[in-house]
Formats: C-alpha cells, sequence, structure tokens
C-alpha cells in the first residue's frame, strides 16, 4: 500500500437554508452540490432535505444532494434514509 488516505470533510448542514447559500456552504466544505440525481443544484428554493446528512463524513470533492422547495413543496421527495417500517437508531 503506498497510497495516502483520502480526505475526509464534514457534511455541512444546509436543510432550510437559501438554496444558493447552500451550495456555498457545500462548496466551502470541499464538496460538490447537486440536485436529485446529479441533476445540476438547485438554484433558488429553500433546501428541505440532503444526502449525506449533515455531520457525516465524506471524501473531499465528493457529492453531496440537494433537495430544495419552492413555496413550502418540494420539487421532488428526497429518499428516505431507511426502510419506512423500521426506525433511526443512533450510531
Amino acid at each position: 500500500m503506498s497510497g495516502q488516505l483520502p480526505e475526509i470533510t464534514e457534511v455541512p448542514d444546509v436543510v432550510g437554508l437559501d438554496a444558493e447559500e447552500a451550495c456555498a456552504i457545500v462548496r466551502a466544505a470541499g464538496l460538490v452540490p447537486y440536485g436529485p440525481e446529479y441533476a445540476p443544484a438547485p438554484t433558488s428554493g429553500t433546501v428541505i432535505g440532503q444526502a449525506p446528512i449533515a455531520t457525516a463524513g465524506a471524501e473531499r470533492g465528493a457529492a453531496v444532494f440537494l433537495w430544495a422547495g419552492r413555496g413550502g413543496h418540494a420539487e421532488e421527495v428526497p429518499p428516505s434514509p431507511k426502510d419506512a417500517n423500521k426506525t433511526l437508531e443512533p450510531a
């Protein structure tokens, strides 16, 4: 093994922020913002969901997917992190 370990950064919490501000924060953390399924990053509305979740570790340059809503309605619904029949457990 000769390689270095990848540089890991913390994913910022941008849910509830304006889409433009959220994208700027994600970029400042060394990550790349996208819309759902690698669509262009949202430019308007309020971020209503993100993946990976805030405070998760991610390799610098990794994608952060953002879902933005306009007028209180989501453009697309973010995927559930777990099966809807299961409850979340602490890590």
